[in-house]
């Protein structure tokens, strides 16, 4: 009898044994390959003080509010996160946007409800979203301020610095995709005739750039400093430097030169003096450099800082201790200049 019932026992056991197996490994299987596809991934990122954001092997993420431990939000695309001072952030859902605000996780302005194809940040209390291929600007509580009547152009990185108010002004940009600045009303106060508007610098310059990429400067009221006549405009310190014709040289901003002549990079250039026999040559230190200026270089005297020649090069070398063989671009025909940078021999 008690055999029996072991036995009894024994094949109740394994019954039970060939159900919770599979059914174990059934649901570990399950369970992994959800985790695979919508699980934590773990490439969090901070998002403000309190608030984190969470992301998933599907893409998606979710605010978490770090001090009281909780999620604020469902699952999104994605965000973007508010610019200093504000408090909307713009959340994703496929083809909509939104907005919402990241210290509360409440939704502000719903992606469900409108028809926002493309939204950037708040910036002087207004920001701007796409209808269609239109660019307007809409305030906090979704009113239109500016209307949908300027043309969207993929052409540029505008979610870097575009379609964002800064002093009053925003970059903004035409159906060709030519870009311009408009003012709070939504005109413009400088015409779409550049194809890239640099963003606005602490100085309260900006860079613009001509379809033929030559460069100029706007200051703060959007007004021509520089024309775009330059091969390369930079703001450094408390000035420009300038670069044209091979030439570079630095300014103050009321255009004051402060260094005539300025350059990326220098080497030192050798000549030939004599052969050592097996086929190479022995050289000596020269008088003068190669200098470098928007990616062509030039010649210049290291003794008395002369420029013999401006940046037009393609390359530079010594042949004697009085010559120098140059190339110009897009050439692969070599010239014979001299030290008073004359050609001599093509």
């Amino acid at each position: 009898m008690t055999c029996n019932k072991f036995s009894k026992w024994l094949r109740y056991a394994m019954r039970t044994l060939l159900i919770i197996v599979p059914v174990g490994i059934l649901v570990y299987i399950v369970y992994d390959e959800y985790q695979d596809r919508y699980g934590r991934n773990y490439y969090d990122y901070y998002f403000s003080s309190d608030v984190d954001v969470h992301t998933y092997a599907d893409g998606c993420e979710r605010l978490y509010n770090t001090r009281t431990k909780r999620y604020t939000t469902p699952k999104f695309n994605w965000f973007v996160k508010p610019s200093y001072g504000h408090h909307l952030a713009v959340y994703a859902l496929p083809n909509k946007r939104g907005y919402i605000d990241v210290n509360t996780g409440c939704v502000v302005i719903d992606a469900e409800e409108n028809d926002y194809t493309r939204a950037w940040l708040f910036s002087e209390g207004v920001a701007a979203v796409t209808k269609g291929s239109k660019v307007g600007f809409i305030n906090e509580q979704n009113e239109v301020v500016i209307p949908f009547e300027f043309d969207f152009s993929d052409n540029h990185d505008m979610y870097d610095f575009g379609y964002m108010f800064h002093d009053g002004y925003c970059v903004m940009t035409n159906a060709e995709g030519m870009m311009g600045i408009i003012d709070r009303n939504g005109k413009w106060v400088v015409e779409p005739q550049y194809s890239e508007i640099w963003a606005l610098h602490d100085s309260g310059y900006r860079i613009v750039i001509d379809e033929d990429n030559n460069y100029g400067v706007l200051d703060s009221e959007c007004q021509e400093v520089y024309p775009t006549e330059y091969s390369y405009i930079d703001i450094v310190g408390d000035g420009f430097q300038l670069s044209k014709d091979g030439r570079m040289w630095s300014v103050d901003y009321e255009g004051r030169v402060t260094q005539p002549f300025v350059y990326s990079i220098s080497y030192y250039l050798y000549y030939p003096i004599a052969s050592d026999g097996e086929g190479d040559n022995i050289v000596e230190l020269s008088r003068y450099m190669e200098y470098w200026v928007i990616g062509k270089c030039g010649i210049f005297d290291r003794i008395t800082g002369e420029v013999i020649t401006p940046a037009i090069y393609e390359d530079v070398e010594m042949i004697s201790e009085t010559l120098f063989e140059v190339r110009l671009e897009d050439s692969y025909d070599y010239s014979i200049i001299d030290t008073d940078g004359n050609i001599i021999e093509r």
